[in-house]
């Protein structure tokens, strides 16, 4: 009689567990549709598929469990088989609530960071914010909210703002006078830096001022899951830890998407390319020093200039974030199409042999940035980022990549990038793929060009290094575009 007695209170004990167990799982399902339903990258007939098999579950689970006399064993049975279901969904919501969040803070950029630098003369007594109080600084407007710009600056140091014509001049003079104090963006001082060897080691920086303004992104009016369209990448190689507004762009890569046919046209235009900058006359300048003239903005509509497209879309990203998103995805197979071994410039601890090469993503940057070992200079080093990008989307996409190194990737992509594309954009996109799973193809196109020492607009006074257009190559490539765009 006791041991029937301790039986049935077992019995009941764990069959009121189960209920709980189903009624858990339940909600735990209500809470993964919500979160799958959120994300908008599932289509329609898997939703319905998991939710089918969810509900089938359920039904069966609650069946067993409601029912009398259901079997210890088959009770016990049902209540593992839920947990290692619970912890599925657990593990879904999670990872799905990761990717929600990431796209919700990195797409569709809301905000700009303009970042100024406080530079004096590398002898000067000033050696800290403290030592320029009440004294002049100088700079140049290149800021549209000058209140802001002078606020900032205001709240950082106690002295007054003086501006000139010329920012080119100011560091320039900067080099022999101790007593200069100028402000400079952190684009057009990574450019003095670029043009002039010695200028980094003739000054010194003694602070920085970020400024963060709100800017709002136009509609487009494009279905990308359906209308072509094109995507200005740009790679810029600051030595800021922010993505500044201002900065030169090392990268400079046209991606034309065809949705309908699966088509990718990848363009390669050289930074030194020497081009009219939109809404300017005179000398023409390196395309990469428009980004420090008027940002992404300004080298978009000077590309539209050149190319005879429109650029709806831009993505622009700190080149070093290459080196954690290759560490994040396991590392790359570099083809080096040389018969020689060569060392990095940039990085002596990469060498490079004929055929395949398996690196990290320090390598890999190096690899990206690498120009000094060939012939062809820049025109290879454009080859060679497009091999790493194609290399990185290729391995990224990849079933096995995407779920073993999901986390991962969006820690190392987190922060690094700023684009004008909408989270509901790219959730259409993904969920169009997931939904016919055809490969696409891509196609490169390089414009080549001739070396030349020209003037520029930015630096009018010398002859800087320029790329002047073929511009047979420029002409086929709006001739490509044109194509896969389906322009008529």
């Amino acid at each position: 009689m006791k041991k029937s007695s301790k039986k049935n209170s077992k019995y009941r004990m764990i069959s009121k567990f189960s209920q709980l167990l189903w009624i858990l799982s339940i909600l735990l399902i209500m809470l993964l549709g919500y979160f799958i339903y959120s994300s908008n990258v599932l289509p329609l007939k898997y939703f319905l598929i998991i939710i089918g098999i969810c509900f089938v579950f359920l039904v069966l689970h609650g069946f067993f469990v409601l029912k009398k006399n259901t079997r210890l064993w088959l009770l016990i049975l049902l209540n593992i088989v839920t947990l290692i279901f619970m912890c599925g969904e657990v593990f879904a919501i999670t990872k799905i609530s990761d990717m929600i969040n990431f796209l919700r803070e990195n797409l569709a950029n809301h905000f700009e960071t303009n970042v100024y630098n406080i530079i004096v003369n590398k002898d000067s007594s000033y050696s800290k914010i403290d030592d320029i109080k009440n004294k002049t600084l100088k700079t140049v407007k290149d800021m549209e909210d000058l209140n802001l710009f002078e606020t900032s600056v205001k709240n950082k140091v106690d002295g007054s703002i003086e501006y000139q014509d010329n920012i080119v001049d100011l560091l320039t003079k900067i080099k022999n006078d101790k007593e200069l104090i100028v402000i400079v963006n952190s684009g057009s001082y990574d450019a003095m830096v670029e043009m002039d060897d010695k200028f980094e080691d003739s000054v010194k920086i003694i602070d920085t001022i970020v400024i963060t303004v709100e800017i709002h992104n136009n509609e487009t009016g494009i279905d990308i899951t359906k209308d072509p369209f094109v995507l200005y990448l740009s790679g810029i190689d600051t030595r800021s830890n922010y993505l500044p507004s201002r900065s030169l762009s090392d990268v400079n890569i046209l991606l034309a998407i065809n949705p309908k046919n699966k088509r990718i046209l990848m363009i390669h235009i050289p930074r030194d390319y020497y081009v009219q900058i939109h809404g300017t006359s005179g000398y023409k300048d390196k395309l990469t020093h428009t980004g420090t003239i008027g940002g992404v903005e300004l080298t978009m509509k000077t590309l539209e200039d050149l190319l005879e497209i429109e650029l709806p879309y831009y993505f622009r990203v700190n080149f070093n974030a290459v080196v954690n998103l290759v560490d994040a995805i396991g590392g790359i197979n570099i083809n080096s199409d040389v018969d020689y071994s060569f060392t990095c410039w940039t990085d002596r601890s990469c060498v490079f042999h004929p055929g395949l090469n398996s690196v990290g993503g320090k390598c890999a940057l190096a690899f990206a940035r690498e120009r000094h070992a060939y012939a062809t200079g820049d025109r290879h080093r454009g080859e060679n980022q497009e091999q790493v990008l194609e290399l990185v989307i290729n391995k990224i996409t990849s079933s096995s990549t995407i779920i073993s190194k999901y986390t991962d990737i969006l820690n190392a992509l987190n922060g690094t990038f700023q684009t004008n594309i909408s989270m509901e954009e790219i959730t259409n996109l993904v969920k169009m793929q997931i939904d016919d799973m055809s490969p696409w193809r891509m196609e490169t196109l390089n414009v080549d060009g001739t070396g030349a020492y020209m003037p520029t607009y930015s630096y009018p006074g010398q002859n800087l290094y320029v790329m002047e257009p073929k511009m047979d190559t420029v002409t086929k490539a709006i001739e490509k575009l044109n194509e896969v765009l389906e322009t008529p």
